[in-house]
């Protein structure tokens, strides 16, 4: 699930599944606010801060040049794994 509302003039997004949610706010003031907002009603959260972040197994970064990178290898060793025969090329 994905919500949005803009906040302080700027989008801030929140999508969760189950018990894993991701945020975003160009303002850490806002998120801080949001967290604090979520805990008091729902407990402590668990908050990653910064460029790398796992959200539902998969990897994001964000390098502040723009771009966003998305890496989910750890899914695909765990299907390889799963299928139990040695692949080859």
């Amino acid at each position: 699930c994905v919500a949005n509302k803009t906040i302080e003039g700027k989008q801030c997004t929140i999508a969760w599944w189950v018990d894993d949610n991701f945020m975003s706010h160009m303002q850490p003031k806002v998120l801080t606010k949001v967290i604090e907002d979520i805990e008091a009603k729902f407990g402590k959260m668990t908050v990653t801060r910064g460029d790398k972040h796992v959200f539902l197994g998969v990897k994001i970064r964000f390098p502040r040049d723009g771009t966003v990178g998305v890496k989910v290898d750890n899914y695909l060793q765990d299907a390889f794994d799963a299928f139990g025969e040695p692949l080859t090329r």
